[in-house]
């Protein structure tokens, strides 16, 4: 596995515990020194929680996260000798992900002729484009959008701005990437090219999970691969958090993943859930917090803060009666696979789409971040779900539905990877709609047609009717003349 280091804070982390071989390759000095001086970790981690009044900051984090995706992408192709290595192992597959438009050229480097593209979030909409699949955003959310699939005029207006944003992002960082290579590699493909040629499109997304949605065969469900569940018996507690489940009947799961830290909150924030938790001692709650040995809990028994949990086993425990969560995509497949009622606060990003792809389901309600500062409406969100039992019951079936579809995630994965080597990427998979521009792909142009040769017979029409009056009024005019004369 090839991991370049994008963010020096998340340098150490695999993703895999199967992998036996890894080569990391630094983050680039420039991409260091750009992200200290726009405080890129920061931004992801303090003002993540309030980035709805900063939106000129984050628009700005999206620029200088797509130069430096461009410096990294040259540090990539400036390693040579690690290169040489890669080209020599003679790999008959490559699997990149296509938030970085990097791997496509640099497997082509170093000779791997087959390649699939796999998301880690739900789908990309540059992506999708570029294989000419349609993007449907009259009932299909983009990928930023905090919009459901039912959509007014003015929902379906700002959906489709929120598309032609998350594709124009994606493309001003693909072609710096391309940019910032042309001196090492010298392919003369276009970032759209690269993508048409994957032999398949993985997708981090799960059909009996998200909308329905009009797509090509190249594009491979297989969201919820890596969770674990009760059912295959791969989920075990260690005797601590066994203990701390069974300290009360209810026990709550607070956590807002690994890009948002709660020990980031503003003070009113922490506040707010501190007067939750007391108003609720019967409770248990567990709250990932990222400072070691932290106190502002300490006067309440019923809380317990940790700066890690396993968390996917503890939703896997029949005792966890609810996951108040952020509704980032790992989490949001763990709880829908473990079938665990959720309050959701979705921050930034894909997150509020997330919230309502899963709250539609029944099983979640979702709460907006601008409540976290009041105690009263985060408490009787947690208490309604609760108190509920149809929570439960949702999610539990939508965990049933998920365990018994069809084809696992990891058995498409697998089967689809075994076919692209043995097969490569086949021209018949391929839509001629990636060829066409958008007034071709959504048919305006044939619209269009029809609206001129309507217009123009209406014309005629109205041509003719007129000459039909005016010779009608010539005749009377005559007429009358001739019967004064």
């Amino acid at each position: 596995m090839l991991i370049p280091i994008s963010l020096q804070g998340k340098k150490h982390l695999v993703g895999s515990k199967k992998v036996k071989k890894i080569i990391r390759i630094d983050q680039d000095p420039r991409s260091i020194a750009m992200n200290e001086e726009s405080g890129a970790e920061d931004l992801l981690r303090k003002k993540i929680w309030n980035v709805d009044s900063d939106i000129m900051a984050f628009v700005r984090l999206i620029g200088n996260f797509s130069t430096t995706c461009g410096y990294q992408c040259e540090n990539i192709f400036k390693q040579t000798k690690v290169l040489e290595k890669l080209r020599q192992e003679k790999f008959d597959l490559g699997i990149t992900e296509s938030l970085f438009i990097c791997g496509y050229p640099l497997f082509d480097h170093i000779g791997i002729k087959t390649l699939i593209n796999a998301d880690s979030t739900l789908f990309m909409d540059a992506i999708k484009y570029s294989l000419g699949e349609p993007s449907a955003t009259t009932f299909y959310p983009s990928l930023i959008s905090p919009l459901p699939d039912k959509m007014s005029l003015i929902g379906r207006v700002k959906n489709t701005i929120g598309m032609l944003l998350s594709m124009y992002f994606s493309t001003m960082r693909f072609e710096k990437e391309l940019e910032m290579i042309k001196p090492y590699y010298k392919g003369a493909k276009t970032w759209r090219e690269h993508v048409e040629g994957v032999a398949f499109n993985m997708v981090n997304s799960n059909r009996y999970l998200d909308y329905a949605s009009p797509t090509l065969p190249k594009t491979v469900f297989i969201g919820g691969m890596q969770v674990n569940t009760k059912q295959n018996g791969k989920t075990k507690l260690s005797k601590e958090w066994d203990e701390v489940l069974g300290l009360r009947e209810q026990n709550v799961l607070v956590s807002f993943g690994s890009n948002a830290f709660s020990s980031d909150m503003p003070d009113e924030y922490k506040s707010a859930f501190l007067k939750v938790f007391e108003s609720m001692p019967n409770t248990t709650f567990i709250w990932k917090y990222e400072i070691e040995n932290a106190t502002l809990a300490n006067h309440l028994p019923n809380v317990k803060l940790t700066t890690w949990m396993p968390q996917n086993d503890i939703l896997a425990d029949d005792r966890l009666s609810l996951f108040v969560t952020h509704g980032g995509l790992g989490s949001t497949m763990e709880l829908a696979y473990q079938g665990k009622p959720a309050v959701i606060i979705p921050l930034m990003a894909d997150q509020p789409r997330n919230a309502h792809m899963l709250t539609r389901h029944g099983g979640a309600v979702q709460l907006s971040k601008n409540s976290l500062d009041k105690p009263e409406e985060i408490g009787n969100s947690i208490k309604s779900v609760l108190e509920d039992s149809t929570y439960r019951k949702n999610a539990e079936q939508l965990a049933k539905v998920l365990a018994e579809q069809p084809f696992s995630p990891k058995e498409v994965v697998l089967k689809h990877c075994d076919f692209a080597v043995k097969f490569g990427a086949l021209e018949s998979l391929n839509s001629e709609g990636r060829k066409l521009n958008m007034f071709q792909f959504y048919s305006y142009d044939i619209f269009a047609l029809f609206f001129s040769v309507i217009l123009v017979v209406l014309l005629i029409l109205a041509l003719i009717v007129k000459t039909c009056i005016r010779f009608v009024m010539r005749i009377s005019r005559n007429g009358e003349k001739a019967k004064v004369e």
